[in-house]
């Protein structure tokens, strides 16, 4: 996890009203405490202004808190740290991958199959990923299966279970060897509620062994920095606005 503490000693601060000090330590108090979560406020807005497919990783991952008396966190649970800190070009994310991995193979090589899901909303996929959907629907209308469309049986009920398992070839991602939507598979099935849930998912299978090397590698990305930009944009705003506030009140 990573945070941006906000500290502010409001006990020396508050010192210095004499005869109102115990009224100035909980105004102080609770203009830490609204700073704290204006700045929490400000690392959501930057990051939804600047990110697409990850937005909803990060945003699940951000979080604010006390953690004693006049001192605040905002911080970033470890899985969404990635965007926040950046990941260097070529960097090979089988460790990753593999960490939590309890399959062996017969010749004594780790291995996990991870899954793609191909029928999110746009805004959780990268470029490439909408690229890919898109000739993925086009692949699916030749072939009469519908993207979104619920399928349902003769009698008018939806069908449940694997419904297609298709090869549609497509782009080899990056340094692989298998095209992109090789090996399709359409779902679907029952949720808690009762509705009809539909995904469009292909399975790779990364591996420590010799038959993944040279794939699962990253490209790069550029760290966002949104703590540290916020830190610059809270000291800001509590010198400039929060602070001279609660300072004209003993004026």
């Amino acid at each position: 996890m990573s945070g941006l503490k906000i500290n502010i000693d409001v006990s020396a601060l508050a010192s210095h009203f004499k005869d109102f000090m115990q009224e100035a330590k909980e105004d102080l108090e609770k203009g830490v405490a609204n700073l704290a979560a204006i700045t929490h406020a400000k690392v959501a807005e930057l990051a939804a202004s600047e990110l697409k497919s990850t937005n909803k990783i990060f945003s699940d991952n951000l979080g604010f808190e006390e953690i004693s008396s006049g001192v605040w966190v905002v911080s970033i649970d470890e899985e969404a740290l990635f965007i926040e800190d950046g990941i260097e070009a070529n960097m090979d994310m089988k460790p990753g991958l593999l960490k939590n991995a309890t399959k062996t193979s017969k010749d004594g090589h780790r291995y996990r199959v991870i899954p793609f899901e191909h029928s999110k909303g746009p805004s959780q996929m990268t470029p490439a990923s909408q690229h890919l959907v898109s000739i993925l629907k086009e692949k699916l209308k030749q072939h009469k299966v519908p993207f979104k469309k619920i399928e349902k049986n003769a009698d008018g009920s939806p069908k449940v279970g694997k419904l297609h398992s298709l090869d549609l070839g497509g782009p080899i991602p990056g340094k692989g060897n298998t095209p992109g939507l090789k090996g399709v598979s359409i779902y679907q099935t029952v949720t808690k509620t009762g509705n009809i849930r539909r995904d469009i998912m292909t399975f790779r299978t990364v591996s420590g062994g010799p038959a993944s090397s040279g794939k699962f590698i990253h490209p790069g990305l550029t760290p966002k920095h949104f703590l540290d930009r916020a830190a610059e944009w809270a000291q800001n705003e509590w010198e400039q606005s929060i602070l001279p506030e609660i300072l004209s009140k003993y004026k």
